[in-house]
């Protein structure tokens, strides 16, 4: 099964990166909403500007070249195959 055609079936599910890269949730109700809104409709609260991939990418490592999330022990990208040291 190739890269694309597991995001596609994660997509299915409303899961995988390009589903986080169009997302955002409110931290007061937790509403998800799209990436492009700025004020949660369900409660007003203000949302951030980063989307819940930016978030996400924050938190773990990634590889630089496509932003694959790495083991923690990975010396190479398993996606492109990029150094990551």
């Amino acid at each position: 099964m190739t890269q694309e055609a597991r995001f596609q079936a994660l997509e299915q599910y409303g899961f995988g990166p390009n589903v986080m890269k169009r997302s955002k949730v409110c931290a007061r109700c937790g509403k998800m909403v799209g990436s492009s809104v700025k004020v949660c409709p369900a409660c007003g609260e203000a949302l951030p500007k980063e989307t819940l991939f930016d978030t996400y990418k924050q938190r773990h490592r990634c590889c630089n070249q496509c932003e694959t999330v790495l083991p923690p022990d990975a010396n190479y990208c398993p996606n492109c195959g990029n150094s990551v040291h």
